[in-house]
């Protein structure tokens, strides 16, 4: 373990670590180019409010009708899509909206989040509301993670055992695609074993991550009383 050392703003520096990182990087090489002038790094990051407001009315739809969650996967591929973009943009043309990126970016990631998780409410029973408001807590948990582990080390890392934001993405999809095949009662097994695992994962994961900084804050102590 070594101390964290100080540098400036690394928040347009993620930590790429997972599975679908090499297709992406192939993705933005080849598509990159066909972005228009006009499209700025500012609108494709906006343009996950509208993925989150769609999303929303996709699940609400989907309660007369499961065909509509191939709206709901469509909406979750271009947030995928507009999402890998709006940083690489703002790279290659030196927009120079790198802090405004970071913010909007990872806020309206929870903005999107949440949509994904009202839309799923509307299939649910009314006696899940608790297990719904459990599981935007507990997702948006590993989100306040992120950042706070950011703000220690620096380093900002959003996956983890090669799996990332977009591996998830993929499994909502995959899941949509069961859900419309075999019926909304699949969604009402699954979803309190998600909302369970989710919180045996965070609990993991902030009990490890304590354990790491208050190494670091004892090697910082004992550097300080050695001066």
């Amino acid at each position: 373990m070594t101390l964290p050392k100080k540098h400036g703003f690394n928040g347009d520096r993620k930590h790429l670590v997972h599975f679908l990182a090499p297709y992406e990087k192939v993705f933005l090489k080849t598509f990159l180019p066909f972005i228009p002038a006009q499209v700025s790094t500012m609108h494709l990051t906006l343009m996950t409010l509208l993925w989150s407001v769609s999303i929303v009315a996709a699940g609400y739809l989907s309660r007369v009708d499961l065909r509509w969650l191939w709206l709901f996967n469509g909406l979750i591929l271009m947030q995928y899509i507009t999402d890998m973009l709006d940083g690489e943009v703002g790279r290659t043309r030196g927009s120079g909206l790198i802090k405004w990126g970071f913010y909007m970016d990872h806020f309206l990631d929870y903005i999107f989040l949440s949509s994904i998780i009202i839309g799923y409410s509307f299939l649910l029973p009314s006696s899940y509301f608790l297990l719904t408001l459990l599981c935007l807590s507990f997702f948006a948990g590993f989100m306040v993670h992120a950042f706070i582990d950011f703000s220690i080390t620096n380093n900002f890392k959003i996956s983890c055992n090669l799996v990332g934001v977009s591996e998830m993405r993929l499994v909502l999809i995959f899941f949509n695609i069961l859900l419309m095949i075999l019926g909304q009662g699949l969604l009402i097994k699954v979803f309190p074993w998600v909302v369970f695992f989710a919180f045996i994962g965070l609990s993991y994961l902030v009990f490890s991550s304590q354990k790491i900084y208050r190494h670091i804050d004892t090697l910082q102590q004992a550097k300080k009383d050695e001066g």
